[in-house]
């Protein structure tokens, strides 16, 4: 008896809420993805059932619906309406009236995860395409190469001359490179009765260098070098001169022996390909070898000799050729 005198009571102290938005709608929970009951027009007076707002944003009413000659108990949202006072109530009357059944049009719930955001429109500050430079990568590089120069001996004793040769490079890191060189090289002696006699001169040095590779690209690659070597060394007499002293009963030889070397100087590598390069280098030979000379008589058999000192042969080398990496 208690709890029907305090539901009584509670139903008279009810707010009335007026539809304010144009259309509104009443929600079978307080929850916009649920099932709509019933629309509502602007003006509308629902009765508030539930003591305060559902989760901030809710209230549970109660309408009396035309259409279905029935109340309607829902949720609505609070945006939609405000509290108002002195509203009609049910009548008698209306709650007695024959209830007509009417096809409850079948709403289908919005799904948020249905929900399309249309995403704003960008508009390309320019459609012309921007220069991006081509990012290249040099690594080790391995190779083989033919080349041919020439050189020119510092001193006025010996003639410039072709040299031709070969090389073998390893690469260690992009930056550092070894290489193994052969050269041959000759050149005419004018004679010095302080040096050698007339003749030619024949020197094949064989170098062992190192290179410090600085890639500007992958088609430049520009390098210092630097390194030793051991030069082998031949002198063959001029012919006239062997004749003019057998003709006085003499025999005259003059040798060169082999001798150790220095050289540094610089170049670079243009890659026609990936894989074969053109190659243009300088370097500056140090070197300083010895000699002797022996004059024999033929009737006799006596033999008279002495040593060459200090033969200079610097010489400063161009070359160029074509190289073959791998």
């Amino acid at each position: 008896m208690f709890l029907l005198f305090l539901s009584s009571s509670l139903l008279s102290q009810e707010n009335k809420l007026q539809v304010t938005a144009t259309r509104a709608y009443i929600y079978t929970d307080a929850n916009i993805n649920s099932s709509i009951i019933e629309t509502v027009e602007k003006g509308t007076i629902l009765n508030q059932i539930s003591p305060g707002k559902i989760g901030y944003i809710w209230y549970r009413v109660s309408y009396y619906s035309k259409k279905r000659s029935n109340v309607v108990l829902g949720f609505i949202q609070t945006s939609s309406v405000e509290i108002t006072q002195g509203a009609p109530k049910i009548t008698e009357e209306e709650r007695a009236k024959p209830k007509i059944k009417e096809k409850k049009p079948t709403v289908i719930p919005v799904s948020r995860s249905k929900i399309i955001e249309k995403k704003p429109t960008v508009i390309p500050v320019s459609r012309k395409k921007t220069y991006v430079p081509r990012k290249f990568k040099t690594g080790p590089k391995s190779g083989v190469g033919f080349l041919a120069g020439y050189a020119m001996p510092a001193e006025n004793n010996y003639s410039s001359g072709l040299e031709y040769g070969g090389n073998i490079c390893l690469g260690i890191t992009k930056n550092v490179s070894i290489e193994l060189k052969g050269l041959s090289f000759q050149s005419d002696v004018e004679g010095n009765p302080e040096a050698l006699s007339k003749g030619k001169l024949s020197v094949m040095p064989i170098q062992l260098s190192i290179q410090a590779r600085f890639p500007i690209s992958w088609r430049f690659l520009p390098y210092f070098v630097g390194g030793g070597g051991y030069y082998l060394n031949r002198f063959n007499l001029d012919q006239e001169i062997i004749d003019a002293w057998d003709a006085l009963g003499f025999d005259l030889e003059e040798k060169v022996e082999n001798a150790i070397g220095y050289h540094f100087g610089a170049g670079i590598d243009l890659f026609i390909t990936k894989n074969i390069a053109l190659n243009a280098d300088i370097r500056y030979f140090i070197t300083t070898i010895k000699g002797s000379w022996t004059l024999t008589d033929q009737i006799i058999g006596t033999e008279n000799s002495g040593s060459l000192e200090a033969l200079n042969l610097n010489s400063l080398i161009f070359g160029g050729g074509l190289k073959f990496y791998f």
